[in-house]
């Protein structure tokens, strides 16, 4: 049992981490933000930018705007065929996953960042030390990605995750506060059910490495079918639970 939990997880963390090679994959907080709130002045975006747009005073209606425009978005582009095409090194940059399943879970993963961000989540990639955490990035993405899915698991995480961070007031992810709630022990069960649940249809095998479908096709759950629910999915979790 240990040995199937281990290479379950060892699926997911190899499919995210893949797709986290591709440009683009991670969104930079600041100028993401920015450019949602442009029409807002120096003092206000400044707020925005320091302690979140909810914190900052900006209506839940206009973050909830904001972030069907960035479904909407992502929605259109993971449904077409030219998006790989055009990324600066191609697939290549996501080593040996198949070029379908990287474009997915690319928009996943970045969709996953936006609507964080809009809800008011600091910077996901950068630690309240102001250094990189990688554990800490991937465990917040699992969480995500495992709410979009419908894993228990993560929605129980969900939470405790948002009293801490209406407690803070930082750019920066409070990793130590964190972790004290178990989030690397959290993400990784929510890892092994998505793991599972992406062998048991055939899209990945192995601990950790991903081998490409006969004729690079995935089924018709990685499609418009799956993407535009699990994003709203995701949107009405971290509505519920804005940050201001």
């Amino acid at each position: 049992m240990a040995d199937e939990e281990k290479e379950s997880s060892g699926v997911w963390y190899g499919i995210l981490d893949a797709a986290l090679k591709m440009p683009g994959a991670r969104v930079d907080r600041t100028n993401f933000l920015e450019k949602e709130f442009a029409k807002h002045n120096g003092d206000e975006l400044s707020q925005i930018l320091d302690l979140g747009p909810g914190k900052a005073g900006i209506p839940l209606a206009d973050l909830t705007k904001i972030a069907d425009g960035a479904i909407r978005s992502h929605t259109t582009v993971v449904t077409g065929t030219s998006f790989l095409a055009g990324l600066p090194g191609g697939i290549a940059m996501a080593g040996t996953i198949p070029a379908d399943l990287a474009q997915y879970y690319y928009h996943v993963i970045v969709i996953a960042q936006k609507l964080a961000y809009i809800y008011g989540w600091p910077d996901l990639q950068v630690d309240s030390q102001g250094e990189t955490d990688r554990e800490a990035f991937l465990s917040v993405l699992t969480i995500f990605i495992g709410i979009m899915s419908g894993a228990k698991e993560a929605n129980s995480a969900l939470q405790p995750m948002t009293d801490i961070l209406r407690k803070e007031s930082t750019r920066k992810l409070p990793v130590i506060a964190l972790a004290k709630i178990g989030l690397p022990q959290i993400a990784k069960q929510v890892a092994k059910v998505l793991g599972a649940n992406l062998a048991k249809q055939g899209l990945a095998k192995g601990i950790g490495k991903i081998v490409p479908l006969i004729g690079g096709a995935i089924s018709g759950a990685v499609t418009i079918a799956t993407f535009l629910p699990m994003a709203n999915t995701l949107r009405d979790e971290l509505q519920n639970q804005v940050i201001k």
